[in-house]
């Protein structure tokens, strides 16, 4: 077998492969003799049918047969005789086959960047000073006396701040622009409510109705009523008004506290353990940042564009999520171009930074580690540990669990030897 090789870009290479004729005969002939041994040709018996008869009647399927054997066996040849470091699998083109002549194709292969590590341990990194306010603390409680509110019947007008539960119907043009809805809550707030028309029921009582105008917004899905002014018939059911409860020690029981002060300090230690981890996340893009500063090398252009596509896809996914429309979301998408380009060479170079680092440093991920992942992450959705594992195989999943965990581990490892400045308050 002869190989070639020569550089397409500074982490892909092509080969040039060549499988003599003899190993080409020799593989044909193997092949034609494993399909003699269950060919069915009508006036032979099994095992006994001409080879003129099986060339004509199993020529291609012969063909794929040789081509599946000796492809990668003449790659993986090649790759060990240049000592190559693949990634990913090769890109097959021209493929040469006849009979008697020797195979010839061309192999694309991306390969592994050349990571000269430089300035990884004992990075300067800022600290901030972080406290939780009382303030914060009460801005807590307050949710949590929301969370906990009751929404009661009342028989008198709406009040600013009330409930209204309405049948809605919606018209533009003179036109129905979408079903009627049944039972739609509506707060009687112009800052919070559906296009600002719930101080509009302000003063009505159960029973009554009224026609408020609203002009629909411009990424309106249904783009021929989008800016155009519409007409809503409200019709209230119901008048329901939001009671906190107490903050007292009955409301600290139902929260799992012994009272309002356990209640207060646990909230605190909670709201710290978060600026906490937040904290930690911050030094680590810190980290990452110096990394991507004092390691710079060319990374493959495979591996950017696949990243620059998930990259692509989660944004279109977040605007789709915020109500953008779709052809406003494309948009964005198209401006962001360059900048999703550098965001994925980023993003494949700190893989590879920080995956060498693990080799050096030998930081690995077992058994035990993913299993507790699993647990935390069965902890934090509220399902059985063994129904995600299987979930994670099923989809197979835990290579990237794996390669997560791994990340972490090393990111951790960079932060305890990092020297760390503490700002001063």
């Amino acid at each position: 077998m002869k190989s070639r090789i020569k550089n397409t870009e500074e982490c892909s290479k092509l080969f040039t492969i060549e499988i003599s004729r003899e190993l080409v005969n020799n593989a044909v002939s193997e092949v034609y003799k494993n399909i003699r041994k269950v060919a069915r040709i009508p006036g032979f018996r099994v095992g006994f049918a001409p080879q003129d008869l099986l060339e004509r009647r199993y020529s291609k399927e012969a063909e794929e047969d040789v081509l599946k054997k000796l492809i990668p066996e003449g790659y993986r040849t090649a790759v060990e005789t240049h000592k190559i470091n693949p990634i990913g699998m090769p890109r097959i083109v021209n493929i040469n086959f006849s009979l008697n002549k020797p195979l010839t194709f061309e192999a694309h292969v991306d390969t592994r960047p050349n990571v000269k590590l430089r300035n990884y341990k004992g990075a300067r990194i800022a600290k901030r000073r972080i406290s939780v306010s009382p303030g914060e603390v009460d801005e807590t409680v307050s949710k949590l006396r929301n969370m906990h509110a009751e929404y009661v019947d009342v028989d008198r007008p709406i009040a600013k701040g009330d409930y209204a539960v309405c049948d809605v119907e919606a018209f533009a043009d003179g036109k129905p622009i979408s079903k009627a809805t049944k039972n739609m809550w509506i707060q009687a707030d112009k800052a919070v409510s559906l296009l600002g028309m719930g101080e509009e029921l302000i003063g009505l009582t159960k029973g009554q109705s009224k026609e408020v105008e609203a002009r629909l917004p411009g990424d309106y899905p249904d783009k021929k009523y989008a800016g155009k002014l519409a007409k809503f018939k409200i019709l209230v059911n119901n008048v329901k008004e939001k009671r906190l409860p107490a903050l007292d020690d009955a409301l600290a029981g139902k929260l799992n506290a012994k009272n309002v002060d356990a209640l207060k300090k646990e909230i605190e230690s909670q709201l710290f353990a978060r600026k906490e981890e937040a904290l930690k996340i911050e030094m680590k893009n810190q980290i990452l940042e110096r990394l991507l500063k004092d390691n710079r090398f060319s990374v493959p252009s495979s591996l950017v564009r696949r990243q620059k596509e998930i990259f692509r896809e989660r944004f279109e996914a977040e605007l789709g999520q915020r109500g953008l429309h779709k052809d406003e979301a494309e948009k964005k998408v198209k401006e962001l171009g360059q900048k999703l380009e550098e965001d994925a060479k980023s993003k494949v170079r700190i893989y590879f930074i920080l995956d060498d680092i693990s080799i050096k440093e030998k930081i690995g991920v077992g058994q035990n580690d993913i299993d507790a992942r699993i647990e935390a992450i069965a902890l934090s959705t509220g399902r059985p540990a063994e129904e995600v594992k299987s979930y994670y195989e099923k989809e197979n999943l835990l290579g990237g669990l794996a390669e997560e965990i791994k990340e972490t581990k090393v990111l951790d490892f960079l932060l305890e030897h990092a020297e760390i400045i503490e700002n001063k308050p």
